[in-house]
Order: structure tokens, then sequence, then C-alpha cells
């Protein structure tokens, strides 16, 4: 399942159906704000995140503190894809596993699904529950 929203018909997205966190700025120190995930996906209680950014863009700061520290958990990782949000066109990628970026290279729609079709089975591939009883 994709989002698709038509702005057109039910007004701009942004405006009628995304939570301004804002009111919660002061709720944090220092620079800490909410952010959004632009996609997440679980396979036996692994987390793959995807976050899409215009071609040039860089990971701001926060985020890129954030990537690291929860990619330490050998369960978690996270693409950082650049390339045109339109079209969904995949021009670059940076993957964040073990708490570092691990890869950090061009890439195209076609290698894009090879990688997450390979992070699934690679969580399959592992047992992560423990059974009860």
């Amino acid at each position: 399942m994709s989002m698709r929203h038509n702005c057109e018909t039910n007004g701009c997205f942004i405006k009628v159906g995304t939570v301004d966190w804002g009111f919660l700025d002061n709720s944090f120190s220092g620079k800490i704000r909410i952010g959004d995930i632009d996609g997440i996906v679980e396979a036996n209680g692994h987390l793959l995140i995807l976050e899409w950014k215009k071609p040039n863009v860089k990971t701001p700061t926060g985020q890129h503190i954030m990537f690291t520290k929860i990619t330490e958990k050998n369960n978690i990782e996270v693409f950082v894809i650049n390339g045109d949000p339109v079209e969904n066109i995949a021009e670059h990628i940076k993957v964040y596993r073990g708490g570092s970026i691990e890869y950090d290279g061009k890439i195209n729609n076609s290698q894009l699904k090879q990688a997450c079709s390979r992070w699934e089975q690679n969580a399959r591939k592992q047992n992560n529950y423990s059974k009860v009883a």
C-alpha cells in the first residue's frame, strides 16, 4: 500500500492530514524535536526505516545521529534515499546498519527493490522470537 492524496479534492495533505507537533517543542531539551518517518516495515521483529530526500539534500545532523544510534541494535536498518519524490526515482542511498553508514552510493529503483527484498530475506532467516510455553 502506498499513500496517495488528492490535494485538489481533499485539500493540502500537510494541512488536513498531518499533526503539527510544534506544540511539544519545549517538552524536550536542546534541539530535540519530533520528526517523521517516511516509511517503515517490520519482518520477524526487524525494522527497516525508509527516509526519502530530494536529490542532493543531505541528512540533517540530528537525523544522522538518530539513525546511527538506533541502528546500533542489530534488528534496525535505515535506508536514506535521495531521488525524485514525485516520479519515485531513486538516485542515491545511504544504508545505516550496525551503528554506522555501511553503504553510500548510487542506486536505481530496481536495485532499491532488490535491497529491500534482501533485507526481508535476511530478517526472516534470523530467529528473534523466544517461544513462550
